[in-house]
């Protein structure tokens, strides 16, 4: 129990006690008036000597058989001092009743055990004594009053009527009350959107589990699940298919992992499985199975009418305690650790967007020499990629600062450049690499990587504004090229020029299947699909400035 929650309890049970205690006083107090006994001083053979010896010895038996009743198992969480009191009390207080006959405060005494089953056990077992406190009342008027004169007759109407409203409005302050303390601890403790325990309360609660599993000498073991690129269901779907499948994921754990065993939201697109008393050895399988329903579930929810669907993947990583970790920190660390072999053992495509991920992080001025080692893994796929990326972006960013781009666009523009063929990672080598010209189904895959390249890109925000360039840097002016067969104007400006300087530099570059133009021939080339390929205004300016800067140079 949490701090605020026992000092709550603590609270809440220390007005009940005084009320008890309140309550037992009256009981003596009226049982005082009735014998009419003295206040004061009082002689060692008086009767009110012999009723407190009474009630002193009722409070030792009350409380020796708390202690005797409490180590039984099946009692030890039950409230015996208000069951004890009460099987005392309630007919304590009816034998007075009858005995003390004609005494009308003596009735009053039916509200002692109502409101101690009230506060004890909640408002409707308050109202079930309440209801039978009364029905006494009047079978005991009865019996000694058959006639039932009218004051008698009143004075238990009105003594009945005072007990039920009192145990319904204590006892629906106190429910209000309970209501409220599970509520805050259902916030505190319970993530919203999935309903799992929350960062927070995972820690709290291994911590815990922990403890009893040193204690018991027993394993304890965890299962990581990460749902692979979220960013990009995100990203493409919005993020009310993200919740949903979050949610979703979150039901299909509430199923599945059942009580010792808990499951928990860890992060963004993390849940953490917790299993006390098992292996990591022997969880495989059962994760597994919670895998595959969470994907099938997920399948419903995701629009499957989407052109290039990336269809929905986990990654599982395991730790068991003591053999990973004897703490909470230690013990989650290897989990991660699992989780992240077991990622970048799916290919270079998803080691591209974890990539991609990390230098998303960084601020964007930062971002750039982290995007040139990011490119530089490209190589090991198209040798060809990343010499190209860089001589693309010199040639572009030129003619921007040409016609006086901001700060901004430049920006952009090297961003774009760098990454205008990313999408190259998801062709295979051998298209690639084909050292003759590609027939009709490897270029449609090669006219793909716009949109693949794109689809990585959009699950970054920090890249957001580079998505058009990557998309459309193989538009052509004339509405002839792809992948949206885009026409002048309706270009973007800085994917126009992404197109020149990638035309020029793939012209004048060694390829598997042609040697390389010089640089008067590419740009003789680049005049005559002028108005075709390439946006007219921008042609010129790019032949000057490229032989003014690049061919004088060289």
């Amino acid at each position: 129990m949490r701090d605020w929650e026992k000092k709550r309890n603590d609270e809440v049970s220390e007005h009940v006690l005084v009320t008890h205690i309140v309550c037992l006083l009256l009981f003596l107090m009226i049982v005082f008036i009735y014998f009419d006994l003295p206040l004061g001083p009082i002689p060692i053979n008086s009767p009110s000597v012999s009723i407190i010896m009474v009630t002193f010895c009722l409070f030792t038996v009350l409380y020796i058989s708390r202690n005797i009743l409490s180590k039984i198992p099946i009692l030890s969480q039950a409230r015996i001092e208000e069951v004890l009191l009460l099987v005392i009390l309630f007919p304590l207080t009816f034998a007075f009743v009858w005995y003390s006959k004609d005494f009308m405060v003596a009735k009053m005494l039916i509200i002692v055990p109502v409101i101690i089953t009230t506060t004890a056990f909640g408002k409707l077992p308050g109202l079930g004594a309440a209801a039978l406190s009364s029905t006494l009342l009047f079978l005991i008027d009865y019996k000694l009053f058959p006639t039932c004169p009218p004051d008698i007759f009143q004075s238990s109407l009105i003594v009945s009527s005072i007990a039920i409203i009192l145990a319904w409005l204590v006892g629906g302050l106190l429910k209000a009350e309970r209501e409220t303390q599970r509520d805050l601890i259902k916030l505190a403790d319970y993530e919203q959107l999935t309903g799992l325990y929350n960062h927070r309360y995972l820690h709290e609660k291994l911590t815990l589990s922990i403890q009893d599993a040193v204690i018991k000498k027993t394993p304890l073991s965890l299962a990581l699940l990460d749902i692979d690129q979220f960013k990009y269901y995100n990203s493409r779907y919005g993020y009310q298919i993200g919740d949903q499948l979050l949610a979703a994921a979150g039901e299909v754990l509430r199923r599945f992992v059942q009580e010792p065993s808990y499951a928990a939201r860890y992060g963004g697109d993390e849940f953490m499985l917790v299993y006390p008393g098992k292996n990591k050895s022997t969880l495989r399988c059962e994760v597994e199975n919670i895998k595959r329903q969470i994907i099938q579930d997920a399948e419903s929810i995701i629009p499957s009418d989407q052109e290039d669907l990336q269809p929905l993947s986990i990654s599982l990583g395991f730790a068991s305690f003591p053999d990973d970790g004897d703490a909470v920190l230690p013990l989650i660390r290897s989990a991660e650790n699992d989780i992240y072999r077991a990622k970048y053992s799916k290919g270079t495509n998803y080691l591209y967007r974890s990539v991609l991920s990390e230098i998303n992080a960084l601020k964007i001025t930062e971002a750039f020499p982290a995007l040139q080692a990011f490119i530089s893994l490209i190589n090991a796929k198209d040798r060809y990629t990343f010499g190209h990326s860089e001589r693309v972006m010199t040639y572009a960013l030129a003619l921007a600062e040409k016609m006086n781009f901001p700060e901004r666009d430049l920006n952009l523009l090297r961003y774009g450049a760098a990454l205008h063929d990313i999408g190259k990672i998801k062709i295979e080598t051998s298209i690639l690499s084909k050292p003759s010209a590609l027939n009709k189904q490897e270029w449609k895959i090669m006219q793909k990587h716009t949109i693949w390249g794109a689809q990585l890109v959009e699950t970054l925000p920090a890249f957001e504004e580079i998505i058009p360039l990557i998309r459309s840097h193989h538009e052509n002016y004339d509405g002839s090229g792809y992948p949206d067969g885009l026409m002048g104007e309706e270009i973007p400006i800085l994917s126009r020029i992404l197109r020149i300087a990638d035309s020029f530099d793939a012209m004048t570059t060694d390829r598997a299947y042609r040697k390389a133009m010089n640089h008067a021939e590419a740009c003789q080339e680049l005049r005559e699909k002028t108005g075709t390929y390439y946006d007219p205004q921008l042609v010129d300016l790019f032949i000057a400035e490229v032989e003014k800067t690049f061919v004088t140079a060289h």
